[in-house]
Parts: C-alpha cells; structure tokens; sequence
C-alpha cells in the first residue's frame, strides 16, 4: 500500500476538536451507578480504568453540532476555502436520527457545496479509521483534492445508570461504559501537503467477527427497534481486551517489519478504553511506554473521537515534531481492529489551539 507516486499521496493537513463544558468525575460516575453499594471505594472506577474525568454533552448538542464546532475550527484556522472539500465523511458510532444520514446536517451547518460527496461512515470506535482509509482511497484515485472527516460522539446516553446489582454482572455488561465522553472531532485529508502534516504510507486492517457479541448497544436497529431496556452499552470488558491483546500488538510488530520502522522511536497513538489495556499492548509489541499519546485520563473513552482528538493534540504539544513515525492503532467491537502509519514531512509548526491544554505522553 506504499505510494511511491507524489500525485498519489495523501496528507493529514490538519485536526481538531471539541469538547462539551459539563466535566463528570469518576467518583460520580461511581455514585450514580451504585458501585458505592457493590461494595467499593469511590475511588475503585479511577482507579481500575485509569479515566479521571469526562466530558458530557448538554441536552441541546448532539454528535453533528459537536462534529460541526470541530470543523469550523479546523476550517477556519487553515483558510481553507470551503469551495475546496471535495467530500465529507462524518465517522461516529453516534448519530442524530437513523434516517437522513448525520453527514447531512454537518454539510448543511458548513456551507459547503451541493458537489460535495457525502457519506456516513460507522465501524463503532473505529469509524474515524475507517473514514481516513475511505477517504485517503478517494483522494488516491483523483476524485477529489481534499477530504473532511468529521466525528461526533454523545456517548453518555448510553452508560447504565439503573442499578448495577453485583461485582460479577459490572465487569461482564457494564464496566466499559461507565469510561464514556462525549466529543466532536475533525481531520482534513489532502492531496497537497501543507505546514507542519502527516503523509499517509501505508493501512492495514482485521475483523475477527466472532466476538460481535461482546460489545454492543442492541436497541436502533430492526432487531430491537424502540426497547428502553437495550439502549445500553453492554460489554464483556475482560474478554473484548483479552481479544485486543490477541490481535493488535502482532500487527503493530508487523506494520512496523513491513516499514522497516524501529518501534523503540515510532510514536503511537491509540485507541483507549483503560489505561491498563493500553499499556499492555504497548508492552507486548515492544512500544515504550513514553511513546504512547493518551487522553483518556481527562477525556475517558470517546468512541472514534479518540484518535483524532489525539491526533490534533500531538500537533499542539509537540508530540508529532518528537516521534516522526506515528501508528494511529484503533480496536472496537466487532471485533475490528485497524493500523494507520503516518510520517511527518515538515518542520513547520502548525499551532492548533485545543480547547483543553491537558496532556502529555505517560511515562
């Protein structure tokens, strides 16, 4: 999958994101679940996840309005003439309404133009992986110059606040929502590099859908269209991360052999569910631990967000200047797992001012 073409490039020109104002801490989190009754500590759920606090959306913003800050933002800060976007990929496991696609509502709210190709893209939390391989394709086979990714996740209205009634039935069903945040997200793919961006080399992906039932929110489709009771994010956590670990750190080695890329100084940005899986995958694929760029401590799980949340922050702390070669390594459920290898091509800064100065690569 490697270019070897300068017209058939790809470059991530630029990302940002949004996040609602409301912060929920994981002690609340633990009161309003009632793990408080099962026994443990308010301090348990922080403790077990690694996830500090969240973000939870207001009644009024839902996954295009988040989507759509994160645009504007991105849009704005690169001048780039919105004549320009060829296509627009909204990637999210959230949506306003099953029918028309959210993209719409996203493209209606930007301005662009009626030629603009629009789609939605859904593989749970890679979706935004699984846009920039679409869209990376598109820009590959001359169809269009520039593409938009936007992502939004309201992802709280799905964490099980009813009653968790034992330690056995947390960690089988609910564990893994109660990481939830809500948050918008952006990416702007180009065939024209520009500033300090990311060159697209090579994407690898796997389904495993054998372990479809272990992550899922039943209720929206045909199956359990309206059932109150099934619009819950229920996950077995211990085994969706016992698979994780099965599939993911080989093909982190194997993109890494592939590349010929030495994974002691190739930076990784993840997906992130806790922050003991993540380290855990980053120890059995041989990645130091200061080489990984994580979130989830003040932001929690925010579905296909993460990555380009991520992403956008390791321009702003110099994360992408450290680590010229970076993975964008993404799991859900499914289970679906998906490798992008990125390459910084410039020196340039590029600022983007993010909305929450926070992190730092853990060490």
């Amino acid at each position: 999958m490697n270019a070897t073409d300068d017209r058939t490039l790809c470059y991530i020109i630029g990302a940002d994101y949004y996040v609602p104002e409301r912060e929920v801490s994981s002690a609340e989190i633990s009161k309003r679940a009632g793990l408080l009754n099962l026994g443990l500590d308010v301090g348990t759920l922080e403790e077990a996840t690694g996830v500090r606090t969240r973000r939870f959306a207001a009644d009024d913003e839902h996954p295009s309005t988040m989507a759509t800050v994160a645009c504007e933002r991105l849009l704005s800060r690169l001048a780039m003439d919105r004549s320009r976007v060829g296509a627009l990929l909204f990637a999210a496991n959230t949506m306003d309404e099953a029918e028309p696609i959210t993209a719409m509502r996203v493209h209606e709210a930007l301005g662009l133009p009626k030629t603009t190709f629009v789609a939605d893209v859904r593989d749970a939390c890679n979706s935004a992986l699984k846009a920039m391989i679409l869209g990376t394709g598109l820009i590959k086979s001359g169809m269009v110059s520039n593409v938009l990714i936007a992502v939004g996740e309201r992802l709280h209205d799905g964490i099980y606040f009813k009653g968790i009634r034992s330690k056995a039935e947390l960690v089988s069903r609910y564990l893994a929502g109660l990481t939830l945040g809500d948050a918008g997200a952006a990416m702007l793919l180009s065939a024209e590099p520009s500033g300090n961006c990311l060159r697209v080399i090579h994407q690898e992906w796997q389904v495993d859908s054998q372990h479809r039932g272990l992550a899922h929110i039943d209720a929206g489709g045909t199956r359990h269209l309206v059932d109150p009771d099934r619009i819950y994010f229920v996950s077995n956590a211990k085994r969706l991360c016992q698979v994780a670990v099965e599939h993911l750190p080989v093909m982190v080695q194997d993109v890494c052999t592939k590349l010929g890329w030495d994974r002691t100084t190739t930076g990784i940005i993840p997906h992130q569910v806790s922050k003991g899986v993540t380290r855990m995958i980053a120890t059995i694929a041989g990645i130091p631990l200061k080489n990984l760029m994580v979130t989830l401590d003040k932001f929690g799980n925010t579905g296909a967000a993460t990555i380009p949340m991520a992403l956008a922050l390791a321009f702003e702390n110099g994360f992408a200047a450290t680590f010229k070669r970076i993975l964008l390594v993404g799991g859900a459920a499914g289970f679906s797992a998906a490798i992008l290898a990125l390459e910084t091509i410039s020196q340039q800064a590029v600022r983007i001012v993010p909305t929450d100065p926070h992190t730092e690569p853990i060490g």
